[in-house]
């Protein structure tokens, strides 16, 4: 068990006006080199650190922030040993101000009928965020995630919603009061995909903006910026294409009635994203921040 720290510290994305950001990819490390002034902070997939420790260069990051896809929030297989360990291990050589995960679940127990009798692993691993049935049981698995994941890091968890498609099989609720009653259970801190609200809102006949309305603001720390594509009249997440203007209109409300402190451009999809395209994105989160 790892020793309980502090859940601010010394470094973390200062509160005042919100800082910007890029999702790390290919294209951002001679963006760093070139323009170490563009961005105030890099955010990272723990993954790609874990798989190798010098992808990044993290000395060149003017601050990091630790994003991850291994912990299966919502899921009912609970990370290993060694992966615990090395999310912690990697918060403290990073020293992100917070954790963030993804509100939905990676890995699951095979079923009977799956072929698994035999099979000497007992889970697997489904390669996608999966958004669980937003109901009561599920719920409480979240909770439970969120407690643990507090207790082991003692830093602050940020969940970052899944963008639906569809209504999950199960739910009981809509994804925004999910994510509403959560807050009301647990400390948790939201990191909001803008995009992804959007592609729900739309997917389910909503508006985005009295959507986002239904969500705890006052949990939100930082928001992820990227694209939309459509396909035979679904919305999609696309980091490969600049963010529709109704993106924008959401930023700028949250960046008037919210605790908003990081928006991360996560356009890393492509490792070759057109630098004028990338500055140009930028100046437009800047402003409607300024608005």
């Amino acid at each position: 068990m790892r020793t309980k720290r502090p859940e601010r510290r010394e470094g973390a994305v200062c509160r005042g006006r919100p800082r910007v950001g890029i999702s790390y990819s290919d294209y951002v490390r001679p963006l760093l080199l070139d323009r170490p002034d563009l961005f105030d902070y890099v955010e990272i997939p723990f993954e790609m650190l874990r798989a190798n420790p010098h992808v990044v260069p993290i000395e060149n990051c003017p601050q990091v922030l630790l994003h991850s896809a291994s912990l299966s929030m919502a899921g009912d297989v609970p990370p290993d040993e060694a992966t615990w360990s090395a999310v912690g291990d990697w918060i403290d050589r990073t020293s992100t101000p917070w954790l963030s995960e993804h509100l939905a679940f990676f890995t699951a127990h095979r079923t009977p009928g799956d072929g698994s009798a035999h099979s000497a692993v007992p889970i697997y691993d489904i390669g996608y965020a999966i958004s669980a049935p937003m109901n009561e049981e599920s719920l409480d698995v979240v909770v439970a995630a969120v407690d643990a994941c507090s207790q082991r890091f003692g830093i602050p968890i940020l969940l970052e919603n899944s963008p639906l498609y569809f209504t999950p099989p199960g739910s009981t609720m809509t994804q925004f009061e999910y994510i509403r009653r959560l807050c009301e259970r647990s400390p948790a801190r939201l990191l909001l995909d803008v995009t992804h609200l959007v592609i729900t809102a739309q997917n389910l006949g909503r508006d985005p903006i009295e959507a986002l309305h239904e969500l705890p603001l006052d949990r939100i720390l930082e928001v992820h910026v990227a694209g939309i594509s459509d396909f035979e009249g679904t919305q999609w997440d696309d980091h490969t294409v600049r963010a529709p203007e109704v993106v924008m209109d959401v930023l700028r409300v949250l960046a008037r009635g919210s605790g908003l402190e990081a928006v991360t451009l996560e356009y890393n999809w492509s490792v070759t994203f057109p630098r004028p395209l990338l500055l140009a994105e930028l100046a437009r989160v800047k402003e409607a921040l300024a608005a």
